[in-house]
């Protein structure tokens, strides 16, 4: 059974559609099982760090604070807003931790927000060697993007999520989830 807070993170529940979904271990449909993931160029969107630590202090959740650590920031909805924080830190051990939180609201005017289940993990091995490996390796920079030909607004039930990767002596990247096909947003979701 799915708890509550999953349902924002799969790919088309209540009609939301995040972009860039891909399967276990972030290999894309077109990519097949296996292929590496690795670590997207930065894009001009922004971090996403103060909606993080934001919607962390209205639910009383502590910021993780580590040397190494990656975040998945997301909202969005149809019929309700669920706005949910992910973030995975490497322990001194090498193992990642994560934990995750968020709200909903439905979308009625001054509805209140329903917290979500609060998750906390510890990502399988596999997948923390998976997520040290795409950190320590550079995506090749992608193609030119084509025009688009249909520049209308989002489709019904959008979701936007941003990644923000903190490594020591390193600036904060910040990508969408759908960079280098989604690989690293899907190692570091919560456990179904």
């Amino acid at each position: 059974m799915m708890r509550s807070w999953q349902l924002a993170l799969s790919p088309f529940v209540a009609g939301v559609a995040l972009v860039g979904t891909t399967s276990a271990h972030g290999a894309s449909a077109e990519q097949g099982q296996g292929a590496a993931a690795c670590l997207p160029v930065a894009d001009s969107d922004g971090s996403a760090m103060a909606e993080h630590a934001a919607l962390r202090a209205a639910l009383g959740e502590p910021m993780p604070q580590s040397g190494t650590m990656v975040l998945l920031y997301g909202k969005g909805g149809h019929l309700a807003t669920r706005e949910y924080s992910i973030v995975v830190v490497r322990g001194a051990d090498g193992i990642w931790h994560g934990t995750g939180v968020g709200h909903s609201q439905i979308w009625v005017q001054d509805a209140p927000y329903t917290p979500l289940e609060r998750m906390e993990w510890i990502l399988d091995p596999a997948d923390g060697q998976a997520l040290d490996a795409a950190l320590a390796h550079s995506c090749p920079p992608p193609a030119p993007a084509a025009p688009s030909s249909d520049p209308g607004p989002p489709p019904r039930g959008f979701g936007f999520e941003r990644v923000d990767v903190v490594m020591p002596g390193r600036p904060t990247l910040t990508f969408s989830s759908s960079a280098g096909d989604g690989a690293i947003a899907n190692l570091i979701r919560p456990p179904e």
